[in-house]
């Protein structure tokens, strides 16, 4: 009988110590919920003002923008004037002006009306960087900002877990073919470098560039899209790549690396707001009708 209550004893010590471990104060246990990350709204626009009805309509854009403060930054995809234009110096300092007015912190990407388009491409590069150059830094912007050291026009910043990249992609003529190669490689040598940099930081990518590399002659930007699908095959997180250039609403998957969806907005005097929600499987949400 006594060998009976030992066991009992045995057991009754087992299942208490066993309950104490699994049940302690201490113990962080199997079902504590991930932290939410937080999600994170910017406005985009681009290929405007080609006329004064747009400069008017931006004007307005602007003005709505910040009556209901929707976003944490705004991006300008390129394209500030018509490529027919003439690229006087009065239009970069008359458009800068403008989008000075938006409260929200503004970004915005070389377009190639405004560069590559004009006679002298070189004159209307030393226009855009006197005007637009690092433009950002006309606002108080939390993140910080870090510009590509070949290429300063290039930015990045990381906010709630979202790598935010804006290149020199613009399309239109190829002037010297060097500088072009050059520029592509140096873009997507960046992009690349700073995945691999931050790839255990950061959950998604957004990439701003202006020209439409899928339909708009793929083979003249292939050192550059080479070097981004590959930076988002290895990446293996969903990648966004908003860009202009085409004036309609464009959203697909354009390559095999299905982590990789393509926005080409509508431009002109509209906006669209883009959500970032890393918490979800497809993180990125589009609201063409937040002005309205």
């Amino acid at each position: 009988m006594s060998k009976v209550k030992n066991w009992v004893l045995i057991i009754s010590l087992v299942l208490f110590t066993s309950c104490r471990e699994n049940n302690g104060s201490d113990s962080k246990g199997d079902y504590e919920p991930s932290e939410e990350i937080p999600s994170i709204s910017f406005t985009a626009i681009g290929d405007v003002p080609y006329n004064n009805e747009q400069r008017d309509g931006l004007i307005n854009i602007i003005s709505r923008h910040n009556d209901i403060d929707p976003s944490e930054f705004v991006i300008h995809v390129g394209d500030i004037k018509p490529g027919a234009a003439e690229c006087d110096e009065t239009v970069y300092e008359d458009v800068s002006g403008i989008l000075k007015t938006f409260e929200a912190p503004t970004f915005i990407v070389l377009g190639d009306n405004e560069y590559n388009d004009c006679t002298d491409p070189q004159q209307g590069l030393e226009y855009w960087n006197k005007y637009f150059l690092h433009f950002n830094e006309n606002w108080v912007f939390e993140p910080t900002v870090t510009y590509q050291p070949e290429r300063t026009e290039n930015f990045s910043w990381i906010e709630n877990k979202v790598l935010f990249i804006g290149v020199n992609l613009v399309g239109s003529q190829v002037h010297d073919s060097l500088e072009w190669q050059n520029r592509l490689v140096q873009n997507g040598q960046w992009i690349k470098k700073l995945l691999e940099e931050q790839v255990n930081k950061v959950e998604a990518m957004v990439v701003f560039g202006h020209a439409n590399v899928v339909e708009a002659g793929p083979d003249k930007f292939k050192p550059f899209t080479d070097l981004l699908r590959g930076a988002a095959k290895t990446f293996g997180k969903p990648v966004l790549m908003v860009q202009g250039d085409g004036h309609f609403w464009l959203k697909n998957k354009p390559w095999p690396e299905q982590n990789i969806t393509r926005l080409q907005i509508d431009g002109g005097d509209t906006a669209v707001k883009i959500t970032v929600n890393t918490n979800l499987d497809f993180p990125f949400l589009f609201d063409r009708e937040f002005l309205n």
